[in-house]
């Protein structure tokens, strides 16, 4: 299904939830012309991708119970510019958890994440717009076995538990000699890279293990990030 054939059934259904009752999302008015010229100001680039103007033209997004919120005009409202300098909130559930969708320094859509606050990871949730709009219709079709509740239940603890895309600064290097250049700017070996540069879904870091200042940088083009280790064996007790 294309992206306006997904929000035409979400807008035309209604829903039962896992107590059996039945909802309905609350739609909201598209954007003008105007205003998505306006809007434009706020993108990266002054550039709003084509895929999301063509949803604007229909809605500027929706509201409900489980995700409170799903507005396509939301640029940069997510906050942590560490994790995404630039993003459009996708939903929150209301206790501090976002789907927040990726958009790089020219404007164009990347990947949704699932930022958790408890435990606090970053994870690659679906590999575009498309996706996620999938797994939205999924979860409200099928509201005891979806992927978007399964993925809350188990690939948020795992990624917390394993800390299988941290690396030290030099390792990564000796791995990844291309990076050796962005990496120069960070003196010493007290550094340690998160590395989702794989990009698959259900890939991500415990960012949590990390106070917010400790967040040093992300890459510009490639899903990696710096993160300033608070002592000289900290990267022994993260693993610990």
């Amino acid at each position: 299904m294309t992206n306006l054939e997904i929000i035409h059934t979400l807008k035309t259904s209604s829903f039962i939830d896992e107590n059996g009752e039945r909802y309905a999302l609350e739609f909201h008015e598209k954007l003008t012309d105007e205003e998505i010229e306006e809007l434009r100001k706020s993108f990266p680039n002054r550039h709003i991708d084509d895929e999301l103007a063509a949803i604007l033209r229909i809605t500027r997004g929706w509201d409900s119970v489980a995700f409170k919120m799903v507005y396509f005009d939301s640029i940069n409202e997510f906050g942590f510019w560490e994790l995404s300098p630039n993003s459009i909130t996708l939903g929150h559930d209301g206790f501090g958890n976002y789907w927040v969708l990726d958009i790089d320094n020219e404007g164009k859509l990347g990947k949704v994440f699932f930022a958790c606050h408890d435990p606090a990871v970053f994870i690659v949730h679906s590999q575009n717009l498309n996706e996620y709009l999938q797994h939205l219709l999924d979860f409200h079709q099928h509201p005891t076995d979806n992927y978007i509740t399964n993925f809350q239940i188990n690939t948020v603890s795992q990624i917390w538990e394993r800390q299988n895309a941290f690396l030290p600064k030099a390792e990564f290097i000796k791995k990844n000699p291309k990076h050796t250049t962005f990496l120069t700017t960070f003196e010493g070996e007290d550094w340690t890279i998160a590395d989702l540069s794989s990009g698959e879904n259900g890939i991500g870091f415990a960012w949590g293990k990390f106070r917010p200042s400790q967040l040093a940088q992300r890459h510009p083009n490639e899903l990696i990030w710096v993160l300033k280790n608070r002592r000289r064996n900290f990267f022994a007790r993260l693993f610990s």
